[in-house]
């Protein structure tokens, strides 16, 4: 696990280029605090900040093939490869380490662009190839591992692992753009495609790009199809017990110690039965309570579990006044605005994790994204298969007493009244004319189904796109890699979201059973039996108690602030026209006034949380 940085040019690097590249990796160090490495070419420089898991003594990036010819950076971890290292030995490739990323190098030798298919990990990587002046930048398939980039009008594309440390080569004063504005106060985070600043891009999940310095205008182009892949579903259940087994068995083997983040709740209980089951007397778990211990906390339940499987156990409390006073210092770690209040909870774990030397910390992250955890979802898909029958949907009566309508036709975030408030509130938070520039149905435009697929996929493929990979995945990224911390997620697993789609793709309609069926039948021999009967809860913590101590402290910041600056927020209504907002978009616009103060305006977070303490 790493940072990387790097440009390619049309022309050769200069001095003040190799710098700059330079100056990009230094602020990565938090992502890999243990060594640096840098790669120089005439018109290509790759630079790394590594974390290290795997071959601590011989896994220091770049790495190179035999002949020297080809190199690679990568931020991430390929679960597979001591699997690819004997196939690729058995091929004649000859390995300096035992590193996971040198088997990306030989596999690339010896597959080409087809090698993408073959990694099982997390990774967001750029190989170049001096034979054939070409680099490749790739990112993992569920965009666990993020890779921004920029193309300037000198002829250059860079690109980072984050936003922070891209910007020092973007053109100044940077631009939050309008879009972005508008998409995070309507979701809380703003789902790719789109970017939260102007000139910048993101390569898309599951894509890759070749580069030359005489072409730097490639596309990203896609190696992953989940509408193609296909596997029996007459056995779901042991397949997925089976897969899940090795997944935990795979991500739970380092060279360090690892942890697991145990809330009590089906997705991570599984995470550490499954794991501790493989690396006995290993493994610790970590966990987050709440002063008062209100219903949220679930303390109690990951302290018995982890007695029953044996594991070490620790315990934070976090309070009201620590979230509120803290709140400056989350926003620096957070290198992308996302609103989701359970970023203190993965904030604080991981800092756990890392001050215990666990810098390797497992998650049930995904399982409620994947397995149909979510009402809202499940009904999405009953609603929707119902209206693509052509049959009467009926309103739940507690809808109709509300007042409330049923779509009449197939729509996933359509139908909630949140988001359309939140679309029309930063609309009227806007000077009139950047609000009449911006696309009207803007939020419903880059987030519909694509009804060209099967449902199943549709409503799958979407969810992933928008709240799994721009809120979660970046969540998890950004505050594990903050304390320097590894996150792995073994129930987002490639073979498993492969092999489970393919079962859906043949049938499968595990939507219509239970609350994640899947999963708990196919853990229903490793938990006890009150975990499997439990909804995952997640770090939740109380919610309006925390938002309403950050807004109150921090609202007073959006008076002619940072956002008015960007001319994105009316002054006007800035003084004197909130009021009419509800707690959680006040929230939303308290963050993302923090945020662009931090990452936009160079504030610290100390003056941040002296200037209203």
């Amino acid at each position: 696990m790493c940072g990387i940085s790097g440009v390619i040019s049309l022309a050769p690097l200069t001095e003040i280029e190799i710098s700059n590249v330079r100056e990009m990796n230094r602020l990565l160090e938090h992502r890999g605090p243990d060594s640096e490495g840098i790669f120089s070419a005439e018109h290509t420089m790759l630079a790394m900040r590594r974390l290290s898991i795997i071959d601590l003594a011989g896994g220091k990036q770049p790495l190179f093939n035999e002949t020297g010819d080809i190199v690679i950076i990568c931020n991430g971890e390929i679960y597979n490869h001591n699997e690819l290292r004997e196939d690729l030995r058995a091929r004649g490739h000859r390995f300096s380490s035992l590193s996971d990323v040198e088997t990306i190098i030989h596999a690339y030798e010896e597959y080409g662009i087809e090698c993408l298919a073959k990694l099982r990990g997390m990774f967001a990587f750029a190989l170049w190839d001096a034979k054939t002046c070409v680099l490749l930048l790739a990112r993992d398939r569920m965009g666990e591992k993020p890779l921004y980039l920029h193309r300037d009008d000198a002829g250059h594309l860079w690109f980072s692992s984050e936003i922070r440390s891209l910007t020092t080569v973007m053109p100044k004063p940077l631009r939050l753009a309008p879009e972005a504005f508008n998409l995070f106060l309507t979701f809380q985070y703003v789902p790719e495609p789109a970017s939260v600043l102007d000139g910048l891009e993101q390569l898309p999940a599951g894509h890759y790009m070749l580069l030359k310095p005489d072409a730097l205008e490639a596309l990203p182009q896609p190696y992953w199809d989940t509408s193609n892949v296909h596997e029996d579903s007459r056995e779901p259940v042991a397949v997925t017990e089976d897969i899940l087994d090795n997944a935990c068995r795979l991500m739970g083997s380092a060279d360090v110690p690892v942890a697991v983040a145990l809330s009590g709740g089906i997705d991570s209980s599984l995470v550490a039965a499954l794991t501790a089951r493989h690396f006995p007397g290993q493994l610790h778990a970590f966990t987050i309570g709440y002063k008062g211990r209100p219903d949220t906390d679930e303390r109690g339940f990951a302290a018995t579990l982890a007695n029953e499987l044996g594991i070490g156990f620790t315990e934070v409390e976090l309070d009201t006044s620590t979230v509120v006073d803290a709140f400056p210092e989350l926003m620096s770690a957070m290198d992308t605005p996302i609103g989701d209040i359970a970023a203190f909870g993965y904030y604080t774990v991981a800092k756990a994790s890392r001050e215990a030397g666990y810098p390797v910390l497992m998650s049930g992250l995904g399982g409620d994204e994947f397995f149909w955890g979510y009402e809202w979802v499940r009904d999405a898909m009953t609603r929707n298969e119902a209206l693509l029958a052509g049959t009467p949907v009926k309103s739940p009566w507690w809808k109709r007493l509300a007042g409330k309508q049923i779509a009449r036709k197939p729509d996933f975030f359509g139908v909630h009244a949140d988001l359309r408030k939140g679309d029309a509130w930063s609309r009227k938070l806007m000077p009139a004319k950047e609000r009449e520039r911006l696309p009207e149905h803007l939020w419903l435009d880059g987030a519909s189904l694509d009804l060209s697929q099967p449902l199943h996929l549709a409503v799958s493929n979407l969810l992933n796109r928008t709240w799994l990979r721009s809120n979660c995945l970046a969540l998890m990224d950004r505050m594990t890699m903050a304390h320097s911390v590894e996150g792995r997620l073994p129930l987002l697993d490639a073979e498993l979201v492969d092999r489970v789609t393919g079962m859906r793709n043949d049938g499968l309609k595990d939507w219509r059973k239970p609350h994640k069926w899947l999963l708990v039948e196919a853990l229903r021999d490793v938990l006890p039996a009150d975990v499997l009967a439990r909804k995952k809860q997640g770090f939740t913590p109380p919610v309006r108690e925390w938002m309403s101590g950050i807004v109150k402290r921090f609202l007073p910041l959006v008076s002619n602030g940072a956002l008015v600056r960007q001319g994105l927020v009316d002054a006007n209504k800035s003084r004197t026209g909130l009021g009419e907002f509800d707690l959680p978009f006040l929230y939303k616009l308290v963050l993302l006034e923090c945020w662009v103060r931090i990452h936009m305006e160079n504030q610290s977070a100390a003056e941040l949380a002296h200037e209203y303490a």
